[in-house]
């Protein structure tokens, strides 16, 4: 079996995507935990104008949304036959110097054992 770097670049985000994923969960989990100790709405606790507390946490899953939202779309370009091997995430173009130390999703290499 034949694996080109367009092919390693689909399993690079797709193993990244999970990743996020975990993470989403973990996050979203913890946030509406938080959410039902203080009995608060939901429109007012997430939204990191009302609630410094938890704002950081908050605008983290946004972001971390925002990623899977777009390596879904590179999954689709390459679902329709497109080269995803050489394009970089909106997220990673514009990192902020917090986000400096994520991995790009294209570094990591699945192993094919």
């Amino acid at each position: 079996m034949s694996v080109n770097p367009n092919d390693l670049a689909l399993l690079a985000v797709m193993r990244r995507y999970f990743l996020v994923k975990d993470e989403v969960n973990v996050l979203k989990a913890r946030l509406e935990a938080a959410r039902k100790d203080v009995a608060e709405e939901i429109s007012r606790f997430y939204d990191p104008r009302t609630n410094a507390t938890h704002a950081e946490d908050i605008l983290t899953w946004h972001r971390l949304r925002k990623e899977m939202d777009e390596l879904m779309s590179l999954a689709a370009t390459w679902g329709r036959g497109g080269n995803i091997e050489t394009q970089e995430l909106a997220s990673e173009a514009s990192a902020e110097p917090a986000a400096a130390n994520i991995p790009s999703f294209l570094d990591v290499r699945p192993s094919l054992d």
